[in-house]
């Protein structure tokens, strides 16, 4: 096959694996919705105590192929704290998408959320520290609640 060919084959198997970035876009919308509330139903016995405070923001991404999009950043407030859950991107580099949690002021502690594609060709979230990336776990209630609990061990005298 000479060079012409094989050009044009690679172009051809390029033409054909078209990727739906609005698609992309949209999926990851949906599934940042789903996942911060699904921390709402996690943190509901809170939030009905008057324990946490729910916050709202609309916050806007550029990324490079979705363009420029908006998404919801929700945030807690407890005693003098604010968690963040800040989606940062769908295009990320070894997952398929991430969230940063954080306390406000104190972004070096951060975790990130990542969502990585599983065996079976679903995904799901995990939890990773931003210091020690070997440190991850499942996200769930019980890891979130945990790492808010050891956030305000920390933080407090």
């Amino acid at each position: 096959m000479s060079l012409k060919e094989k050009l044009q084959s690679l172009n051809k198997s390029k033409n054909d694996t078209k990727i739906d970035w609005e698609k992309k876009k949209t999926d990851w919308q949906t599934e940042i919705d789903k996942t911060l509330n699904e921390t709402k139903e996690w943190f509901q016995q809170y939030i009905n105590s008057e324990l946490f405070r729910v916050v709202e923001i609309e916050k806007s991404i550029t990324e490079e192929y979705l363009g420029t999009y908006n998404v919801k950043q929700l945030e807690y407030e407890f005693g003098t704290f604010r968690l963040v859950f800040e989606p940062m991107g769908r295009n990320i580099l070894g997952a398929s998408g991430r969230i940063d949690i954080y306390l406000r002021g104190n972004k070096t502690d951060k975790y990130l959320l990542v969502l990585l594609e599983t065996e079976d060709g679903t995904s799901k979230w995990f939890l990773s520290s931003f210091k020690d990336k070997t440190k991850r776990m499942e996200f769930n209630k019980t890891n979130m609640e945990k790492l808010i609990e050891d956030w305000i061990d920390q933080n407090t005298i």
